[in-house]
């Protein structure tokens, strides 16, 4: 069963959610799904067969991306908004997983709602970008050219172009202004100081090929976490619920159960 609806946050923005429950609408725990900054929600659409077939998944477009409205961004703005939905949807004992900043969101959210968070998984997530200059495309063209690139170098060498096709497909549509505030905000985010207040489960899992978090990285996160555990995923770059959503669910899925039996 899916539902598509709209949370109005605190801070005044629309947010577009979609929430896909098992059938009968009972199962275990729920499941946020935060997606990388300059895609959208449907990017977990591999996973959902199986993760919907044993609890509610409740997909978010962030702030500037997908439906969702556009707003001044941040990292701790996207986790406010987060656990606005979380809380005006009535979400307890819950899990949240999220791809590349959305693991940082991720772990912001547990940090700010510990009696709601159940557990936690980042996938080729980050939480501090390195010192530099972030991408500032101009126009439409420029973030075109962009995206084109980004889509090829997300996955891992020698994927099949329909994968790269589709990493393109889902990226951000709001325009140069909005991608290049996103990005700034992206890269001036930093989670670290979260890290220490999460106490649940959390899987931090990078792919092999990742050129944005790397293994040795994902693993430092994993061991600042009270219950961190780091899982590299063979084959795959830094997308792998596109790239291949078998190996992710191979992951997610025990850490999911284990967490719901504590």
């Amino acid at each position: 069963m899916m539902r598509l609806s709209t949370v109005r946050t605190g801070r005044g923005n629309t947010l577009s959610v979609a929430t896909v429950s098992p059938p009968g609408g009972v199962g275990a725990a729920p499941l946020l799904l935060l997606h990388p900054i300059n895609m959208r929600k449907e990017c977990w659409l591999g996973l959902l067969p199986a993760l919907a077939a044993e609890r509610a998944c409740v997909l978010v477009d962030l702030a500037g991306h997908g439906e969702s409205t556009d707003d001044d961004f941040s990292l701790s703005a996207w986790v406010d908004d987060c656990a606005d939905v979380v809380r005006l949807l009535g979400l307890t004992g819950l899990h949240v997983a999220g791809g590349s900043l959305g693991g940082a969101i991720a772990v912001g959210v547990a940090a700010a709602l510990p009696d709601r968070v159940r557990s936690v998984t980042g996938l080729g997530s980050s939480v501090a970008s390195e010192p530099g200059d972030s991408p500032a495309p101009a126009d439409a063209a420029a973030v075109d050219a962009l995206f084109a690139g980004l889509a090829r170098e997300a996955v891992a060498p020698g994927r099949p172009d329909d994968v790269v096709d589709t990493v393109r497909l889902l990226t951000n549509r709001h325009g140069p202004d909005v991608v290049t505030r996103v990005l700034r905000a992206a890269y001036d985010a930093d989670a670290s100081g979260w890290l220490g207040e999460v106490r649940c489960p959390a899987l931090w899992a990078t792919g092999e090929y990742d050129v944005t978090c790397s293994l040795t990285e994902s693993e430092r996160i994993a061991g600042l976490l009270a219950a961190g555990v780091h899982v590299p995923l063979p084959g795959v770059g830094h997308l792998p619920m596109i790239e291949d959503p078998a190996l992710v669910l191979a992951h997610l899925v025990p850490h999911l159960r284990a967490a719901d039996a504590v």
